[in-house]
């Protein structure tokens, strides 16, 4: 195993206050024609610098300044009163994960709350503690499961009146039958109070400020207006968009102490970047503690903003009305969900004609009349009394309509929608116009066309489109979402606040494709252009779509679920999703920053600050990304793979912490693929290529959209992680835990399936979708399928916040026990042991990369496999990977490193051995219970240095020459030419260890290496490579040279023995791949040789015909990668091997 470079953990989570409308209908004289951002910078945008779909989220990496401590004598004393238990330790010295083999580590004890209780106080040693210390834990929620009696109950620490602001959380889960199953804690082996704050919230925001954007003007400090709500201090601050928030917390340290911390939010935009931090700042000396990034893309209307006071009505907006035909007026305003205002509408005589105050925000005026004379009217926001404002800040649209309001039974008729189901028809990437939209109803009617039925169900209080259950808003405004255009920025709602407005709420605009069918080209972003109505309309039934589907799942009020009002059902309020769509559109195109184009995002924080969710137009970047013409928003699986990490990180040790691990933030990726992909395929849903492949609208690859592997084809297992070019990082691990949670699925299919067959779709629809009167069937009523995602979500409220993959593989064995008696134990634990994380994998912290597997099953009979017939340094991978993963065996019996026997469940494996003197050696082997002999095989490398081979010439420029000898994909060697290099044609040439041999085959490999993080830190032998990471310089194409004599002198003689196929390492867009990269055998007749030179022919920029020519018509975007990048001049290659045979 290489050692791996040290990640950088991204998760998604964050929000704020959005004050934000839109237009829709037809436009008024107060609007002035808009016309595209005019370009300003260099037009040439640097592959370096874009973040696309998939890529690390850019920005500071996290920090977190303490140490892990080891638990200590006693507490692993204590281990052994428990019996037989998978424990394991945090970073706290407490233990992260219980998990019994018997699945009970305790008695029933009364209340859910009460045999939580008992056995903590029971197992205080366990925890450092004493009971007394226990006693004192504040109960944060008692939390359900659907359809059980099993219950997560969650209970904190107490640091002197302060609550932690990280960890100090333990979860005890209680089955159905009222024992104990599971703990997990995040527990410190303290309760000491921390010393009195200094600083006031205002300077602990500063300080945090400071340290992610050191150019932060402190002089605006005295302009900051605050205030208190919600347990928070609220900071509106000039320069920055968004309110800011700040509260007091506190902090266990190593060392025992407890320090009192200000937990800040520091949220703004960047040229179209989102930008969120959540840090802890030291409440006396003012140190940043710990820092996480929270980012995880004929008739009129007219939008105003302003603000008001507590004592003042923000000012009076005109729009002129230039005919006798209206009939009605409407006015929506928005504001802060702490704010209470009323809409005022005046006439042309300045009298008033209405004023309207619902209680809640958004307020809905509507004026009608049979006579409205033209003239200029006023609309005007005020605060309903004196303490009904806290923010101000609003955001209010006028529309007018020539129809007067319908006379229905509620006043309105019920509302529909225009949206797609999946995403636009796959065959509409040409030139043809999508047609497989359907019309989505609140209640069935004529014209509704969604092949799954009306929308009312019992997890929505009221139509999507109502705030109090009751209220029309008239756009797409309601109690679960609030959707808008953002143009001019992916955070906030901006640009033109555009969104459909309809008087009679059938929000049904027509799709034209007008992004796809001109090309990317940007005249399109005009007020009303680029189909934004029907964008934002899409957008915003997808995330009610996702707000109904996992209401059900679990993700409710109680459980920090995303809604305006809760309605008294527990949680926190003030905290629906707001959605941007098109995000950047205007600001961040590729010829700007880059930032507005070809991504998605999710920021969602603690509980009662809204969700943010950033969806983007798609473009291709010449040498960075090469998707179609799309808009992501449109994606079912893009939206609700970004929707899933609100869920993840609300659930997960909720209501406030979210996933705070690099494993944690690898599962919230792979959680987000799962939860989208299962809700489409639930639904019966098609997305024109692999339902099991997240983005394929978006991105145009119909088999793996964005990722390596599509879900249902992935080889990957625990001992990958860090395998993708990238190195460690949390969308390409989220990958390992993509194929393993699929293996847990299809076992818990085929256990089910004769009972409740996976192919029923009506019974797989009864058991994802509610109607109006009912709720989906329960989890054990239903396929496998269901029973998984069901596990999964019951998983999600047992769980810490630094959690590992053996973490979540625990709480989803004990929500198994909890949920279903244990009935599924023996085919998941088979399923987790398959993919590496069997009974005795191990890993230091859920922050490490350094994953041992195991593959064995503590439920069934194993098979034991000895390894042999192999050079003595040979080192066995199970799958398909060796850079950078963890061998489950070698042969060595000189390092004692590891075995050369591994027990396997039974199955089929595929293999890799590894040696340095024997190259690579791909096979596969069937176990079975019982001991076998596998005899592995080999020859000699003959171009190893390892067997003495060396380099005798590189191209002028090349990087690292003698790391494609050296044994490993871990490193590579890297052409760097002033041409492109089909036309410079970079090689290297190596003398074959022992003389002349007669040579038959060879081994390439283009697999790709992670540029080192800190250059400085390289060994003085390596030469810095900046590019040994860039996808697309990548060996594509290649030519096999021999010399018999003289071969490193002037006059030597190379004869071209081999060209290969011009996709020997295919290419695919939207990008290459590492599982295209890896170690490839190459035939190439028998031919003498004592050298062997490998010439470069192609790089993935040059070669591949999807990555060439122009492929938009936006005049300011050149596409082709050859003459657009200068990806087209550099080439990487990992290894080259030579045999006999």
């Amino acid at each position: 195993m290489t050692p791996p470079a040290r990640r950088r953990r991204t998760t998604a989570a964050l929000a704020l206050l959005t004050a934000a409308v839109l237009p829709g209908l037809t436009q008024l004289p107060a609007v002035a024609g808009t016309s595209p951002v005019a370009a300003t910078a260099d037009p040439a945008l640097h592959p370096d610098d874009v973040v696309t779909l998939g890529d690390p989220v850019a920005g500071l990496a996290d920090l977190d300044v303490r140490d892990a401590v080891a638990p200590l004598a006693s507490q692993r004393a204590a281990v052994a009163a428990l019996g037989d238990v998978d424990l394991r330790w945090n970073a706290s010295g407490t233990p992260s994960s219980i998990l019994p083999a018997d699945g009970v580590l305790g008695p029933d004890a009364g209340t859910p709350v009460q045999t939580a209780r008992a056995w903590l106080a029971d197992h205080a040693g366990l925890f450092g503690l004493r009971a007394a210390d226990l006693a004192g834990l504040v109960l944060v929620n008692d939390q359900a499961m659907p359809d059980t009696a099993a219950r997560a109950v969650l209970l904190r620490q107490d640091f002197g009146g302060l609550a932690p602001a990280r960890g100090g959380l333990v979860t005890v889960g209680i089955a159905a039958d009222g024992t104990v199953a599971y703990v997990s804690s995040s527990l410190a082996r303290t309760t000491a109070a921390p010393p009195a704050a200094s600083l006031s919230p205002l300077q602990g925001w500063v300080a945090a400020t400071r340290d992610v954007r050191p150019t932060f003007d402190t002089g605006l400090v005295g302009d900051v207006v605050d205030s208190v709500s919600g347990g928070w201090t609220r900071l509106r601050v000039p320069g920055f968009a968004q309110e800011q928030q700040v509260r007091l917390r506190a902090l266990p340290m190593p060392d025992g102490t407890v320090r009192a911390v200000l937990e800040a939010n520091v949220v703004d935009t960047e040229a179209g970047d989102a930008f969120a931090y959540t840090s802890l700042v030291d409440a006396v000396t003012g140190d940043v503690l710990v820092r996480q990034n929270q980012v995880e893309n004929a008739m009129y209307d007219d939008v105003f903003t302003g603000s008001v006071t507590a004592t003042a009505c923000g000012p009076t907006h005109t729009f002129e009305l230039d005919d006798d035909l209206t009939r009605s007026i409407n006015a929506v305003g928005i504001a802060a969900p702490t704010d209470d205002i009323t809409v005022k509408l005046f006439g042309p005589d300045g009298e008033l004609l209405l004023a309207q105050d619902l209680l809640t925000s958004p307020e809905v005026l509507t004026y009608t009349s049979e006579e409205i004379p033209a003239g200029v009217y006023s609309v005007q926001v005020c605060p309903f009394d004196a303490s009904s404002v806290v923010v101000g800040q609003y955001a209010l649209t006028v529309s007018t309509s020539d129809e007067g309001a319908p006379e229905t039974g509620t006043g309105l008729p019920d509302p529909r929608w225009r949206y797609f189901t999946a995403n636009p028809a796959m065959t509409s990437l040409g030139e043809a116009t999508p047609t497989n939209s359907v019309i989505g109803c609140w209640v069935q009617g004529a014209g509704c066309t969604t092949p799954t039925g009306p929308f009312r169900n019992p997890a929505s209080v009221g139509p999507w489109d109502t705030v109090g259950g009751t209220v029309p808003t008239l756009t797409t405004v309601g109690n679960n979402a609030n959707t808008h255009e953002a143009w001019a920025s992916p955070l906030t709602p901006g640009g033109f606040f555009q969104a459909p407005v309809s008087p009679t709420r059938d929000y049904t605009t027509e799709f034209t494709d007008a992004w796809n069918n001109s090309r990317c080209d940007p005249a399109q972003l005009v007020p009303g252009g680029n189909d934004i109505d029907a964008s934002v309309g899409n957008l915003f039934v997808s995330h009610n779509r996702m707000h109904d589907y996992s209401y059900y799942l679990g993700f409710t009020e109680e459980n920090y679920n995303l809604q305006l009002d809760n309605h008294g059902r527990g949680g926190v309020g003030g905290d629906q999703e707001i959605g941007n769509a098109q995000a950047g559109a205007l600001t961040g195109a590729t010829y700007l920053t880059g930032l507005g184009r070809d991504n998605a995002n999710q920021i969602a924080l603690q509980d009662g600050i809204p969700g943010i969710t950033n969806q983007y137009l798609f473009q291709p970047i010449a040498g960075a990304f090469y998707a179609p013409c799309t808009d992501g928003g449109l994606d079912m699986g893009i939206v609700g793979h970004e929707y899933t990490h609100a869920i993840s990180n609300r659930m997960v040790a909720g209501p406030d912490e979210g996933l705070t691990s690099e494993q944690g933030g690898a599962m919230g990726e792979s959680w987000s693929d799962l939860v989208a992909a299962e809700y489409q395929f639930s639904h019966g849903y098609d997305n024109g290529g692999n339902i099991w492949a997240v983005g394929v609208y978006a991105t145009g690859n119909t088999s793996v959209a964005i990722r390596d592997y599509s879900i249902d084809k992935n080889p990957l297992n625990y001992s990958d992680y860090g395998f993708d070019t990238t190195g460690a990082e949390v969308h390409a691990d989220g990958e390992i835990w993509n194929g393993t949670q699929w293996s847990v699925r299809q076992a818990l299919v085929r256990t089910w399936n004769d009972r409740f067959p996976y192919a029923d779709q009506r019974l797989q629809l009864r058991c994802a979708q509610g109607d109006q009167t009912v709720s989906p069937l329960p989890a054990n009523l239903c396929p496998g399928n269901r029973r998984w995602v069901q596990l999964m979500f019951d998983s999600f409220l047992l769980q810490q916040g630094a959690t590992s993959m053996l973490d979540a593989r625990d709480a989803m064995l004990a929500a198994d026990r909890m949920r279903f008696g244990g009935k599924n134990q023996t085919v998941m634990w088979k399923a987790f042991a398959q993919r590496g994380m069997g009974k005795g994998a191990s890993v230091p912290d859920a922050d490490s990369e350094a994953t041992v597997p195991s593959f064995a099953s503590p439920r069934q009979k194993n098979g034991t496999v000895r390894f042999t017939g192999a050079a003595p340094d040979t080192e066995v991978y199970v799958g398909h990977y060796e850079a950078r993963a963890t061998p489950v065996a070698d042969l060595s019996r000189s390092t004692r490193r590891l075995r050369e026997t591994a027990a396997f469940v039974p199955g089929r494996y595929e293999m890799l051995a590894v040696s340095e003197k024997q190259g690579f050696r791909r096979f596969t082997m069937t176990v079975r219970p019982g001991a076998r002999t596998v005899r592995i095989g080999g020859a000699t490398n003959l171009a190893a240095k390892a067997s003495g081979a060396t380099v005798l010439a590189a191209t002028e420029g090349s990087r690292n020459a003698a790391f494609l000898i050296d044994g490993t994909e871990a490193t590579n060697w890297g052409g760097v030419t002033t041409e492109n290099v089909d036309v410079s044609r970079p090689s290297v040439s190596v003398d074959l260890a022992g003389g002349r041999h007669t040579i038959r085959r060879v081994q390439v490999s283009a697999l790709l290496t992670p540029a080192p993080a800190d250059p400085d830190a390289l060994p003085l032998a390596v030469d810095e490579d900046p590019d040994s990471g860039s996808r697309f310089t990548a060996l594509r194409k290649f030519a096999i040279e021999v010399c018999t004599s003289g071969c490193s002198g002037p006059r030597a003689t190379w004869k071209r023995v081999f060209v290969s196929r011009a996709d020997a390492f295919p290419g695919r867009r939207p990008r290459p791949v590492a599982p295209d990269q890896t170690m490839r055998s190459f035939r190439i007749g028998a031919v003498q040789a004592s050298a062997v030179r490998l010439v470069t022919l192609e790089n993935q920029c040059t070669g591949f015909a999807g990555y060439a020519g122009e492929s938009d018509a936006d005049p300011l975007n050149d596409t082709d990668c050859a003459t657009a990048s200068d990806r087209g001049t550099i080439v990487h290659a990992a290894e080259l091997q030579v045999f006999t045979r």
